[in-house]
């Protein structure tokens, strides 16, 4: 009963304060140098190393990615997986609606990137309270997210896709949507 009541008041909390953004909608242009802001579960080594290889595949291509992870420890004296271009939250940085908090998650939230990619492929509170809040211009995720309406432009998974393929089909679609041919 006291977890329900904790989820609805997230919930609402979220809602509310989704409906107070104010924000510049981008359109969804993948050849600029874009400002990429990207979330992720990265508790799972294979997870972070996957959406690692992303990073370095859209830094490579001119974008600046930004990582922020959340990682399933109360606290970390040693991450394996620590890189100084990622930012992670940790479970003890959630309130007791599981909202997250501190430096790292409130400037991710407050920096308008031009895009947002969500890349959790199973609904998670406290990620998908960090996408709906975002400022970012255009938020891309799963359209089969209990966050879906918040994003600009949404992906179903499907059954057996993973976060790779996820991710590269993301950019796939936005480099076919504004696709500018040479003459």
């Amino acid at each position: 009963m006291v977890d329900f009541f904790k989820k609805q008041m997230g919930l609402f909390k979220m809602r509310q304060d989704a409906k107070k953004l104010n924000r510049q909608i981008k359109d969804p242009n993948i050849h600029r140098n874009s400002r990429i802001g990207i979330l992720y579960d990265a508790t799972e080594r294979e997870t972070f190393e996957e959406v690692r290889e992303f990073f370095r595949d859209l830094r490579n291509d001119g974008h600046k990615p930004h990582l922020l992870g959340y990682v399933d420890f109360k606290e970390i004296t040693f991450h394996p997986l620590a890189r100084p271009e990622n930012d992670y939250f940790l479970k003890s940085q959630l309130n007791w609606m599981n909202i997250p908090g501190g430096i790292v998650v409130d400037n991710f939230i407050r920096d308008p990137f031009d895009m947002l990619i969500n890349l959790t492929v199973n609904d998670f509170f406290p990620i998908d309270y960090i996408a709906a809040t975002s400022h970012a211009g255009l938020k891309i995720g799963r359209a089969e997210s209990a966050v879906a309406y918040c994003y600009d432009l949404s992906f179903y998974m499907g059954d057996t896709a993973d976060i790779k393929s996820f991710a590269y089909t993301i950019i796939h679609y936005l480099s076919q949507i504004n696709h500018e041919e040479t003459v």
